[in-house]
């Protein structure tokens, strides 16, 4: 699994591609022209201190890298923590990952 890094390719994954609002994150998937599934993960200044945006960026970065195998390949997936984030726990986030899988509430972006 690869990581999304540039500003563009954020930008690109969030307004081409479809929107799941889930529990604790907003999920942006994209498919790409590969087999690879590349994920980015973005936590708002307004979630807290950099402590806390750290804290929550490593949540949501192990339970994708455990759940690896059920999210969809050869998509560019951008996962958005949502402000109850910080008073959420790890199981929460797991859940939501795994739920990636197709199942949350999607919406187009148009």
């Amino acid at each position: 699994m690869e990581t999304l890094k540039s500003s563009r390719d954020f930008r690109r994954v969030i307004e081409g591609g479809s929107r799941e609002i889930l529990e604790t994150i907003t999920v942006y998937r994209l498919p790409n022209q590969t087999q690879e599934t590349r994920i980015g993960i973005s936590v708002t200044k307004k979630i807290g201190g950099s402590v806390r945006r750290n804290r929550i960026k490593r949540r949501i970065r192990e339970a994708t890298r455990k759940n690896a195998d059920i999210l969809p390949r050869g998509e560019d997936i951008v996962f958005v923590a949502r402000r109850n984030m910080a008073s959420a726990g790890y199981a929460d986030v797991e859940r939501d990952i795994r739920r990636t899988g197709g199942q949350g509430r999607k919406e187009d972006v148009d």
